[in-house]
C-alpha cells in the first residue's frame, strides 16, 4: 500500500510539472486529493484511482485531438497548394514564388521558365546566370509585404546586350509554411511594326533564306505555294509542281518527313529528304506549312558503303583474329623487344621485354601515349623518325641506349617499320629492337684503342706536345683554309741555345727533363685551341698560329722569352746566360694559290738563322712583304 501511494504521489508531481496550461487551482485540488494522508479508507483510494484514470484519459484526448487538427490543417493546406500549383502550371501568365527572407526562387511555372530562362533541376528552381537571389531580394525589399504591389516596370539585362522589359505585380502568400511573394510577370506588348520596317525585315528574312543551300518553300492552308528561296528555284527550274508534289494534306497532319528520288538539273539522280512543318499563327491556328529539302544522296551512298564495309569487316575480323593469335604467339616467344603504336602515338601491342625496357608491365603500357612514356628529348627524336616512317613508308634503323630499373645499361639496335591496320586503315609504327650491348662494348673498346693509337701517332712521347707528323698535317690544313679566307698565318721556329753542351755536361736524363719543362712553358704561352705547339725535331720546337699577323707572333715570342726566364732552368755551359735560353724565328704570310706552305717554313728557318747569327736568346721576324 505504501508503494502504491508513493507511485501515485510521484505521478501527481509529474502531472503538476507538465500541465502548465491547466488552472493552478484545479491542479492544487487534484494534488491535494492525491497526496498521501494517514488514515484514508479504501473507498477514498478507489475514488482517487478513478479520478487519476479520468484525468489521464482527458489529457490523451486533448493531445490526440490537437494532432488530428494539425494533420487536417496540413492536409487542407497541401490540397489547396496542389490545386494552386496545377492552376499556376498551366497559366499562360508568367508566375513565380520568391522566398521573402532571402529572395531565393521557390517556384516558377512553365511560362515563367520560358520568359526568364529559369531552370528546373531535381525539383529545385534555379535563376538564370544574370539573376541572383540577392538581386531579387533587393528588388522586393521596398514593397510592403502586407499590401503587395501592382504593375511595377523593371528591365533585365542579359548576355550579348539583350534587354528584357517586364511589368511585375506581387502579393504576399505562405508557401510551405513560410512567407513568400507571389509574382505575376508580364512582358509589355510591343509597338506595331511600321510598314517600312516590316518590308526591311521581309527583305532580311528573304536574304537569309537565299543564303541557305537547302531547298525551302512555303504553302498556305489551301496548298498554294507562296514563297521559295533561290536554291529551290535553281534546283527545280520550272518543275515547281514536281518539287511540291504530294503536299495536298499540308495542314491536315503533324510534322512529317519523306524521302524522294529525283533528277538534278545536271541530270544526276539525287535523293531528297523533305521535312514539312506546320506554321502556327498567333492565335494557335495552322496557317500553312514550311518545307525544307536536304540533298542526302551522299549520306545514302555512305550508308550503303557502310553496310558493305561492315560485311567486309566481319570477314576481315575473322581473319584478323587468326592473325592476332599468331602475332601474339610470335611476340610472346620472342626475347627481343617488339611493340606497336598507331599514328596517334598510342601503344596498341607489345611483348613483355618491350614493356620492361620502358619501365612498365605489358598490361600497364597498352593504351598509354608515347609522349607520356618517353623522356622529352627522346620523344622529339622519336617523333621525327615516326613521321618519316609513316609519311615515306620506309624502315629506319637506329641505336638506343636504355638503363633498366635495376641499373643495367643496354644498347638496342632499333628498327622502325610502317604498318597499316587492315580493319580501319589507320597507320602506325612497328618497333623491333635487338640487344647489341656486347657488340657496342667491343666497338667502344676498339674505338678507344684507335684513339689511343692516333694520340700516340700525333703526340711526342717525351714532351707530350704535338709531334712533327701532327705539325705537318695541321700546317697543310691551315694553309688551304687560309688561301680561301685570305687570312695571315704565322709560324715560329724555336731552338734551345747550346743544348748539346747542356746534354754533354748534365747528361741525357737531365736533358730530357729540360725538354719537358720547356714544352710546359710553351703550352702555357698559347691560349687558343686552334694554336699548336709541336716538337719539330731534337731541341727544336714550332708554334703554328692561324689567323695571326706578325705583331701577334711577336707577342707570343716575347712571352716565351719572359716565362722561360722566370722558369730559370740552370745552364752554366751556355756561354750566353746562366739560364736556359731559346732563339726564335717568326714568319708570317697570307698564302696565295700559287704558293706552297714550304715557303712559310723556309721563311721561319731563315729568321731563326738570323736570330742565332746575332748572338742567340732573341727573336727575328720575316714576312712575305720583306721580298722573300
Amino acid at each position: 500500500m505504501k508503494y502504491c501511494w508513493k507511485k501515485t504521489g510521484s505521478f501527481c508531481r509529474l502531472i503538476i510539472r507538465r500541465s502548465a496550461r491547466v488552472p493552478t487551482r484545479f491542479l492544487f485540488i487534484v494534488a491535494s486529493l492525491l497526496c498521501p494522508l494517514p488514515g484514508f479508507a479504501q473507498e477514498a483510494v478507489d475514488s482517487l484511482n478513478s479520478s487519476i484514470l479520468l484525468f489521464t484519459l482527458m489529457i490523451m484526448v486533448i493531445i490526440v485531438g490537437g494532432g488530428l487538427v494539425v494533420l487536417l490543417l496540413h492536409h487542407l493546406g497541401s490540397s489547396s497548394f496542389r490545386k494552386l500549383h496545377a492552376s499556376l502550371t498551366h497559366m499562360p501568365l508568367a508566375v513565380a514564388i520568391i522566398k521573402r527572407k532571402d529572395g531565393s526562387l521557390l517556384y516558377g511555372n512553365k511560362s515563367c521558365r520560358e520568359l526568364l530562362g529559369i531552370r528546373k533541376l531535381d525539383g529545385r528552381y534555379l535563376y538564370p546566370d544574370e539573376i541572383s537571389p540577392q538581386m531579387m531580394f533587393d528588388f522586393l525589399r521596398p514593397f510592403s509585404f502586407r499590401r503587395g504591389f501592382r504593375n511595377v516596370s523593371e528591365e533585365l539585362h542579359f548576355a550579348q546586350g539583350r534587354m528584357l522589359k517586364l511589368t511585375v505585380s506581387g502579393q504576399p502568400v505562405r508557401y510551405k509554411w513560410q512567407p513568400a511573394w507571389l509574382l505575376f510577370i508580364v512582358k509589355p506588348p510591343q509597338r506595331p511594326t511600321s510598314p517600312a520596317k516590316l518590308k526591311q525585315e521581309q527583305r532580311v528574312f528573304q536574304q537569309v533564306l537565299n543564303s541557305l543551300s537547302e531547298l525551302v518553300y512555303f504553302q498556305d492552308k489551301s496548298g498554294q505555294t507562296i514563297g521559295t528561296n533561290k536554291a529551290f528555284d535553281r534546283f527545280w527550274r520550272g518543275r515547281v509542281s514536281e518539287g511540291v508534289m504530294g503536299d495536298d494534306d499540308c495542314v491536315s497532319g503533324a510534322n512529317n518527313s519523306s524521302h524522294t528520288w529525283t533528277t538534278a538539273p545536271d541530270g544526276s539522280s539525287r535523293l531528297l529528304e523533305t521535312n514539312k512543318t506546320l506554321l502556327i499563327g498567333d492565335n494557335g491556328e495552322a496557317i500553312g506549312t514550311l518545307s525544307i529539302s536536304h540533298d542526302v544522296t551522299d549520306w545514302h551512298e555512305m550508308q550503303e558503303s557502310l553496310k558493305q564495309e561492315i560485311e567486309k569487316r566481319e570477314i576481315t575480323e575473322q581473319a584478323l583474329a587468326q592473325r592476332n593469335t599468331l602475332l601474339d604467339t610470335i611476340m610472346s616467344a620472342s626475347t627481343d623487344p617488339i611493340g606497336l603504336y598507331n599514328e596517334h602515338g598510342i601503344y596498341v601491342g607489345c611483348n613483355e621485354p618491350f614493356a620492361r625496357s620502358l619501365g612498365f608491365g605489358q598490361g600497364e603500357l597498352l593504351g598509354k601515349v608515347v609522349s607520356e612514356v618517353l623522356e622529352p628529348d627522346k620523344w622529339e627524336l622519336s617523333q621525327e623518325a615516326d613521321q618519316q616512317v609513316i609519311r615515306e613508308g620506309v624502315a629506319l634503323k637506329m641505336d638506343d641506349y636504355v638503363i633498366l630499373e635495376d641499373g643495367t645499361p643496354i644498347w638496342y639496335e632499333v628498327v622502325k617499320s610502317p604498318y597499316r591496320d587492315p580493319t580501319d586503315g589507320t597507320a602506325g609504327v612497328l618497333v623491333m629492337a635487338r640487344d647489341v650491348t656486347e657488340r657496342k662494348m667491343a666497338e667502344q673498346q676498339l674505338a678507344d684503342a684507335i684513339m689511343e693509337l692516333q694520340e700516340l701517332s700525333f703526340i711526342d712521347s717525351l714532351t707530350k706536345v704535338a709531334n712533327r707528323r701532327s705539325f705537318d698535317e695541321q700546317l697543310r690544313k691551315l694553309w688551304h683554309s687560309h688561301i680561301r679566307e685570305q687570312k695571315p698565318l704565322t709560324l715560329i721556329l724555336c731552338d734551345i741555345d747550346n743544348f748539346k753542351a747542356f746534354n754533354d755536361n748534365y747528361g741525357h736524363q737531365q736533358g730530357d727533363y729540360a725538354l719537358r719543362e720547356v714544352a710546359k712553358v710553351f703550352r702555357s704561352v698559347v691560349k687558343r685551341e686552334t694554336d699548336e705547339v709541336a716538337r719539330y725535331g731534337g731541341e727544336e720546337f714550332a708554334f703554328l698560329l692561324p689567323n695571326t699577323d706578325m705583331k701577334g707572333g711577336e707577342v707570343i715570342a716575347a712571352k716565351v722569352h719572359r716565362q722561360l726566364a722566370e722558369k730559370g732552368i740552370s745552364h752554366m755551359y751556355s756561354g750566353i746566360d746562366t739560364k736556359l735560353t731559346v732563339s726564335l724565328g717568326i714568319a708570317t704570310i697570307t698564302p696565295l694559290p700559287v704558293q706552297d706552305y714550304g715557303e712559310l717554313i723556309e721563311m721561319a728557318d731563315i729568321a731563326l738563322y738570323k736570330a742565332k747569327a746575332v748572338g742567340r736568346n732573341c727573336t727575328m721576324s720575316m714576312s712575305d712583304s720583306d721580298g722573300f
